[in-house]
């Protein structure tokens, strides 16, 4: 298997503006790149380029992290475009940098796996995108609240009460996690709307799973993960100074053994998988910034090979779901 690149990345962005997200989408494409800044990050893609001959291509979905953007894993969403994917990154309504006012929260959890199903509805119904997709070949992927997001996408059903319980303890020591912990009504509603305290929201379209340091471990148990039966990788931090290993990386390791891949990063942290920093950002939100002993493009070159290599095996049916 070679990681070489056999296309350019092409580019779009916006492709449903703000009705009902905005959308943006890298591809394999011939036109020669151009420089591109995301978010102040210069890289090169091909704008608006055709799409290449020899596909349809399989497609990654991409769900960011809480408070993020579409922009947060461009990287990786280029370098998957050049070695032949289609990725598709819908920016989250209420859990972004420009609206954070249901980050974390319950409404959150319901509505992010909701969002990305309609963006693969709307991206399949596309006249000029939809015929490029290989449907037969439509992973999901995500960073943190967007890992947690694409597991229940794969059949994680997210109950809600055990991370009630465990904030019932923790909320002291785990502020990330309990400061948004569902209350009595919360789980009343989800047992109206679901028959039980579990979000459930898998989506079969979705053959694989990329879960880039999930968050909210805490509401994992043996049941909710029993009918995952994709094949999953789990890309983890070294040292995540965010979510506490015990009750996410390694909680989900223990639930999870022999059921999924697990790769451990060295050198990284929670942040180590956002895109190098600008001043603008180290000076403003230095804790963005934060990796631990590898340089931060160092870390997500392993990322890039780890990850392809993953959906690749996958694609060949060298790994299979059980």
């Amino acid at each position: 298997m070679t990681d070489q690149p056999q296309y350019t990345a092409g580019f779009r962005d916006r492709l449903f503006d703000k009705d009902p997200f905005p959308l943006a989408i890298w591809y394999p494409a011939e036109t020669g790149e151009k420089p591109v800044r995301h978010m102040g990050v210069v890289s090169s893609a091909a704008r608006n380029a055709p799409f290449a001959d020899g596909g349809p291509f399989p497609m990654v979905v991409f769900s960011h992290g809480s408070e993020g953007h579409r922009f947060n894993q461009f990287w990786l969403a280029e370098y998957l475009a050049r070695r032949g994917y289609i990725v598709a990154v819908p920016q989250h309504a209420g859990d972004n940098y420009l609206d954070a006012s249901e980050a974390r929260q319950l409404a959150i959890i319901e509505r992010r796996p909701r969002e990305m199903a309609l963006a693969l509805d709307l991206l399949l119904d596309h006249g000029d995108i939809a015929p490029h997709i290989d449907q037969d070949k439509i992973y999901a992927l995500g960073h943190s609240a967007g890992g947690a997001t694409v597991l229940k996408m794969a059949g994680w059903d997210f109950d809600a009460r055990a991370w009630q319980s465990y904030c019932a303890v923790n909320a002291d020591k785990d502020h990330v996690i309990c400061q948004y912990a569902p209350q009595d009504h919360h789980i009343e509603g989800l047992q109206g709307r679901y028959g039980g305290p579990v979000v459930s929201v898998r989506d079969d379209r979705i053959s694989a799973v990329v879960a880039i340091t999930p968050a909210f471990g805490v509401a994992a148990t043996d049941d909710g993960l029993a009918d995952i039966n994709v094949p999953v990788l789990f890309v983890e931090a070294d040292t995540d100074e965010i979510l506490l290993d015990q009750v996410n990386a390694a909680h989900f390791r223990k639930l999870l053994k022999g059921r999924a891949k697990f790769v451990r990063i060295k050198g990284a942290g929670h942040y180590s998988f956002l895109p190098k920093c600008t001043p603008y950002i180290a000076e403003n939100f230095g804790f963005l910034c934060r990796d631990f002993g590898r340089d931060r493009e160092a870390i997500h070159r392993t990322v890039e090979q780890v990850v392809y290599g993953f959906l690749q095996h996958v694609k060949t049916g060298e790994i299979q779901g059980r």
